[in-house]
């Protein structure tokens, strides 16, 4: 099918369109044009792997905890569908847990349970990250953060001492049949010494003993990992010292990002480069998980609880709309290896390197401070919008689902920027014009013969692309009500509705134009 009158030539342009109804009838495109994929509704089914919607990451409960930012997050389980949300420094003193009165330890659990009742009312659970280190209990003055984390490692016998209580007030909150669907991470990449002093490996496996121990005795069908490292670091490490000492590790964690360079930039001074590499994420996957085959615990679920294009929090990638197509392509790489892909972070409501000052700054978040969704956002989106049963069929940037209500098909197309010849920052500081790419061909079988309602959503270059938007006003340092319904306006993901007209044999073709970073969303109505 072609787009309707004028439409077509809209398209190729990058322009956003005017949603009108279309009909789209069998015809022939010339194969060499186009990318062809057939939709066949009789083909081999599977579950479909949701593990890129398991967890996402958030800043410290000081900002997430906040109304602003709760509200964003209740938006972001409504349309994204995110399991679990996860998070450092649950123990820092701006929420009062821990202090010591006469020598004595005083446990207050009043402000975590205020932000886990409120999770848990919107349909997410904690992926808790037991960290940092308390003031009564720290070992330095070691901090970290905008917000000052204690990053020193904390006193063992006081830190056991808050692991048994912290346990046993959760069981008795919200009861054990819940929390064993929780997952308890000990402390976040302590092989970087501003996360853990000294880098020291000997005593975070001191640490993780003594926590793990702390929490199996209390219910052992808790589930417990590590090692939580930056860049795929000390896995096997860990396995070798639990194997020594006969501890349990239920799962494994680790972090990776989509840039060259270092692993911390603490306020966002440095400037990186997107990896061009094919295997850039990926490979830290397929490492882990082959370092976990060759453990003596072969099998143990991987959850890198920490991924995106960079670790720098002012790295304008996160903001740029090839975001949508690196998500889709890193995560579909990832199934079947890790059992999670954790995206950091939800929101630039998020205070690491201080408040964010601009609408877009590269931060980490899918949605900016006024809560304007970015091209990342939709990837999500479409993610979360795709059926639970995956069809047999496409390529490697292709995923076919269906369901009560129909077929969808999610397509993409991403490949490093091809003229990116300096740092991310002055090069997505810029706008970006996508290549043009060959069309999308779609051949559905097994449709039943007549008419079928179609819609199709899009992101990439002008297309939910509030990021270029923004850079076509003049990158305004701050959005009064008019510029900032505009951004909206932008980024309100309406649909292209269409009537797909199936043949007496069940097929239909529908051709879509493409450009390169584009990411396209098929939902089709198989009932007629």
């Amino acid at each position: 099918m072609k787009w309707c009158g004028a439409l077509a030539a809209l398209a190729a342009a990058g322009l956003m369109l005017v949603q009108t109804p279309c009909e789209a009838a069998v015809e022939e495109p010339d194969a060499a044009s186009g990318r062809e994929i057939t939709v066949d509704l009789n083909a081999p089914a599977r579950p479909r792997d949701r593990m890129a919607l398991h967890s996402v990451g958030a800043d410290y409960p000081g900002v997430t905890g906040r109304d602003d930012a709760l509200a964003q997050l209740r938006i972001v389980r409504d349309e994204l569908g995110f399991d679990y949300i996860r998070f450092h420094a649950i123990f820092h003193d701006d929420m009062g847990v821990y202090r010591e009165v006469d020598g004595r330890p005083v446990y207050d659990f009043s402000r975590i349970d205020r932000l886990y009742d409120r999770f848990l009312e919107m349909g997410i659970r904690p992926f808790i990250e037991l960290g940092f280190t308390p003031h009564d209990m720290r070992t330095s003055d070691q901090t970290l953060f905008y917000w000052q984390g204690n990053t020193s490692h904390p006193d063992p016998e006081k830190w056991e001492g808050l692991i048994d209580a912290f346990v046993r007030h959760l069981i008795a909150r919200y009861g054990a049949e819940e929390v064993r669907r929780w997952y308890f991470e000990f402390w976040n990449e302590p092989n970087l010494d501003g996360f853990w002093e000294n880098a020291d490996q000997a005593a975070y496996f001191d640490h993780y003993a003594l926590t793990v121990r702390t929490i199996k005795a209390i219910n052992p069908a808790l589930r417990v990992g590590g090692p939580s490292t930056a860049g795929a670091a000390w896995v096997p490490e860990l396995l070798a010292y639990a194997e020594a000492n006969d501890l349990p590790v239920d799962f494994i964690t680790t972090h990776t990002y989509g840039v060259a360079g270092g692993f911390l930039d603490e306020f966002g001074h440095d400037d990186n480069m997107l990896l061009t590499t094919p295997d850039s994420i990926i490979a830290d996957v397929r490492n882990v998980r082959a370092q976990i085959e060759a453990s003596h615990r072969p099998g143990l679920p991987l959850y890198f609880t920490e991924w995106s294009a960079s670790y720098n929090p002012r790295d304008p990638v996160h903001d740029s709309h090839i975001s949508a197509s690196f998500i889709l392509t890193k995560t579909r790489q990832a199934e079947g290896l890790a059992q999670n892909m954790s995206y950091w972070a939800f929101s630039d409501l998020f205070e690491e390197p201080g408040p964010q000052t601009l609408p877009f700054q590269g931060g980490f978040g899918l949605m900016n401070p006024q809560g304007v969704r970015k091209p990342a956002w939709f990837a999500y989106k479409y993610l979360n919008a795709l059926g639970d049963q995956e069809l047999e069929g496409g390529d490697d940037q292709t995923i076919i689902t269906r369901d009560q209500r129909g077929v969808q098909v999610l397509a993409w197309i991403y490949e490093p920027p091809r003229d990116q010849d300096v740092s991310n920052r002055p090069y997505f500081g810029r706008v970006h014009p996508s290549p043009p790419a060959a069309p999308l061909v779609l051949r559905f079988e097994g449709l039943a013969p007549g008419d079928h309602a179609a819609s199709v959503r899009r992101v990439g270059f002008r297309h939910n692309d509030a990021y270029t938007a923004w850079l076509e006003m003049g990158s305004p340092e701050t959005l009064d009500e008019s510029r900032l319904v505009e951004l909206h306006d932008q980024t309100r993901d309406d649909p292209e509705l269409m009537t797909v007209r199936a043949d007496a044999n069940g097929r239909a073709v529908l051709t879509l134009p493409m450009a390169v970073h584009d990411v396209i969303l098929v939902e089709l109505e198989t009932a007629r």
